[in-house]
């Protein structure tokens, strides 16, 4: 079951989510709210790989993602343009079409399909 969401404003939103690292610290903080875990080892502690936009375990050396297991992994589409996806979806009360949605964000029809799945899967 997925939880009720509080609702962001449009100011709000682009305030929380000035850059492309504050969606990547949402989804850690989503993904490891008490800190990070290791998906494989289980151990605490780890080292980012900036370059990669990974973060890679300091015991066992498993590189984890925080998109891992969402609709965006392996995506190469920047955060934004997904998160701005989701927001506009999800407070948009008639419905959006992904033509609409592709104008808008200024993306193709095909990969604004593609990305039409779920757009309450970050709670936006």
């Amino acid at each position: 079951m997925v939880a009720k969401q509080e609702k962001i404003n449009l100011i709000d939103f682009q305030q929380r989510f000035a850059t492309e690292e504050a969606y990547r610290q949402y989804l850690f903080q989503k993904r490891w709210p008490d800190g990070f875990k290791c998906p494989r080892c289980g151990h605490n502690r780890c080292y980012e790989i900036i370059t990669r936009n990974l973060y890679e375990c300091s015991r066992c050396h498993y590189q984890a993602s925080v998109t891992a297991g969402t609709i965006v992994e392996k995506t190469h589409t920047k955060l934004k343009i997904w998160f701005w996806t989701f927001y506009l979806v999800a407070h948009d009360r008639r419905g959006r079409s992904a033509t609409s949605l592709s104008e808008e964000l200024g993306i193709s029809y095909i990969k604004k399909a593609a990305m039409n799945n779920n757009p309450n899967i970050f709670g936006l």
